[in-house]
Formats: structure tokens, C-alpha cells, sequence
């Protein structure tokens, strides 16, 4: 038996679908919040987690560091080069809010850069025995 197709429902169980998605993804940031309470930052893509990149801010639920994304600007990558490289990772509008965190925060971003680059200068520390 053939059912001829009801574009109108369709469209009435698509949408349904959809706010019950929206709902679900609501609770989940809620619980993101309240199991990890001040984590947020007054930037809406990034947080700190304790434990993580040293308490360091990153982008939210990527692992990503507003180091990176900075030192990546710096070797001349361009926002949009960026979320090419993160490959699905970060969005344009993360990028964008990285960047504008470390405007606001040049200090400690660039403190936390320098402290990186000495870390590489100085290599592994390896007691050579004779």
C-alpha cells in the first residue's frame, strides 16, 4: 500500500525534531556549567578548566589554547587558514573569539608564549653520564 507523502507533517515532525535537539543541547551546556562552575569567561567560546593546558584558556569543548590560535596568527595563518587546519575543529566565530581574548588579555597570552619558547630553547634536560 503506497501512502501519499504529507509535506506539511514532514515539515511539523522536522521541526519537533529540531527543538527537541535544541532542548537537549541547552541541558547539556547547563550541565557543562554547573559541573564545572566558573570555567566561563566574559568570552562566549572560551573557558578555562582546571587541570587542562594548565588552567591556560582555550576554546570551549576543543582543546584548543588561545596560545595556539594566537601563535598561529603569528606565522602569518589567517583565521579562515586556521579553521581550514583545525579541520572541522574550530569555527571562524572561535577564531575570532580567541583573538579578541587575547587583545584584551595581550599580557598573560604573550607571557604564557615566552614561557612556551624558552621551554623548546631549552630542550629535554638529559643527564649525559661519563
Amino acid at each position: 500500500m503506497v501512502r501519499e507523502i504529507d509535506a506539511q507533517h514532514i515539515y511539523g515532525e522536522l521541526s519537533r525534531i529540531r527543538e527537541a535537539v535544541q532542548s537537549i543541547a541547552d541541558k547539556i551546556e547547563h550541565l557543562e556549567q554547573v559541573a564545572h562552575p566558573g570555567l566561563s569567561t566574559e568570552h562566549p567560546h572560551i573557558v578555562r578548566v582546571e587541570g587542562v593546558h594548565r588552567g591556560r584558556p582555550m576554546v570551549r569543548g576543543t582543546g584548543v589554547s588561545v596560545q595556539a590560535i594566537v601563535e598561529q596568527t603569528q606565522l602569518g595563518r589567517l583565521p579562515e587558514q586556521i579553521v581550514q587546519d583545525f579541520d572541522g575543529v574550530l569555527t571562524l566565530a572561535q577564531v575570532y573569539d580567541a583573538l579578541s581574548y587575547y587583545h584584551e588579555h595581550r599580557p598573560e597570552i604573550e607571557y604564557d608564549i615566552s614561557e612556551n619558547r624558552e621551554a623548546l630553547c631549552k630542550g629535554p634536560q638529559i643527564a649525559h653520564a661519563r
